[in-house]
């Protein structure tokens, strides 16, 4: 198998070889060289948060933007207290104190509702978490001293807005994760078919079941860049790599000789 595997990286003219290979040792050997790609895809998704910084930022100057208001949020009782709000921002919408039938979620977009003593996130209509202000380790502040700029007012409300977003993280690295590996199978099949049409007008003469177990193998290639991308962080990898399987399989099948007897 480590043969087999080296000789998908290194050495193309060599996987011809591989033509008697078993459904079971073929899916093996995609099945290995995904969880190669997908462990380092893993290791980004679920090490970087959705969230920084820039995120509660944004809110907070929407709330700026919008004006007075007379919200206060109480650190003794973990109370929000004020009038319903509704603030809406470029990817988010803030709903503060709603009743049951004023909860409208925007689509493709983070909605945060602030009611009395929780918080709830939803991405669309789904809802991703929710969080007790009980658990939230911050002063109180007032929203309308946020919204004149009082950088105090700011600060206590940047955290708060933190750590509620923070209860979604893993929600939304899940989902970078799935997104992310479904675009991934999607590509490797996108390059084996390319292949299998690439290997016909380079050697018309193979039979169909033994290309197609090659132009998998040849599609491997393109996981290893896939691999190498998030390694580096570096999507432009993605690119490069997508032509790889092309020029594995014009090498595999021009290395292949099919010997025909004629009667």
């Amino acid at each position: 198998m480590f043969e087999r595997i080296k000789d998908c990286i290194c050495h193309p003219r060599n996987i011809g070889k591989y033509n008697k290979d078993s459904i079971g040792i073929v899916l093996l050997t995609i099945f290995l060289f995904f969880v190669l790609a997908l462990s380092m895809q893993g290791v980004r998704s679920f090490t970087e948060n959705p969230f920084d910084e820039y995120s509660s930022m944004v809110v907070s100057s929407a709330v700026i933007q919008h004006g007075d208001n007379n919200v206060i949020y109480d650190s003794n009782s973990h109370k929000i207290t004020g009038d319903s709000l509704k603030i809406e921002g470029n990817g988010f919408q803030l709903i503060i104190l709603p009743t049951e039938e004023q909860i409208t979620v925007g689509r493709n977009s983070v909605n945060i509702i602030l009611k009395e003593e929780e918080a709830i996130v939803y991405y669309s209509a789904s809802k991703v978490s929710s969080i007790a202000y009980r658990d939230i380790q911050v002063a109180g502040f007032k929203l309308g001293d946020v919204a004149l700029n009082h950088s105090q007012a700011i600060y206590n409300f940047k955290i708060f807005i933190d750590s509620i977003l923070d209860s979604s993280r893993i929600y939304f690295q899940v989902s970078t994760f799935l997104r992310g590996a479904l675009t991934t199978f999607v590509y490797y099949l996108i390059c084996v078919l390319f292949s299998f049409v690439l290997s016909i007008s380079i050697n018309p003469s193979i039979d169909k079941g033994v290309r197609t177990k090659l132009s998998f193998y040849d599609g491997c290639s393109f996981l290893v860049g896939s691999f190498f991308a998030y390694l580096f962080n570096a999507s432009i990898i993605v690119y490069f790599a997508l032509p790889c399987p092309l020029i594995f399989a014009f090498i595999t099948f021009r290395h292949i000789v099919r010997v025909i007897i004629r009667k």
